[in-house]
């Protein structure tokens, strides 16, 4: 017989709470790649392209018209959305520590 836990639920939730927990460096990211001082990896930017797309377009692959059942494959997209926005946002974290560790070489 198998055993349920609820681990995997709780590290599903916890990509979202990162991002959450990170919305300074967030938005600080988002900030910098606009102006073109941090540049984001190419597949995080198309991800989050077709993600944005999937889910604002109709043409699903469970139409939406059918409910709860149609959301789901949106909902699954913009979780797979905020893996990688949270894996972005480690990787601007690590950039910046880099960065400020390559300008004050004495620590």
């Amino acid at each position: 017989m198998a055993r349920s836990t609820i681990a995997r639920p709780v590290n599903n939730v916890r990509h979202g709470w990162q991002l959450f927990r990170n919305r300074k460096a967030f938005w600080q990211m988002m900030r910098e790649t606009f102006s073109g001082h941090y540049k984001m990896s190419f597949l995080t930017i198309l991800i989050a392209m077709l993600a944005i797309a999937y889910i604002i377009f109709p043409f699903d692959l469970i139409p939406d018209y059918i409910p709860v059942v149609g959301w789901i494959d949106d909902g699954l997209v913009f979780y797979l959305l905020l893996r990688r926005l949270a894996k972005e946002t480690q990787r601007y974290n690590r950039f910046k520590a880099m960065e400020r560790k390559q300008t004050n070489p004495l620590q």
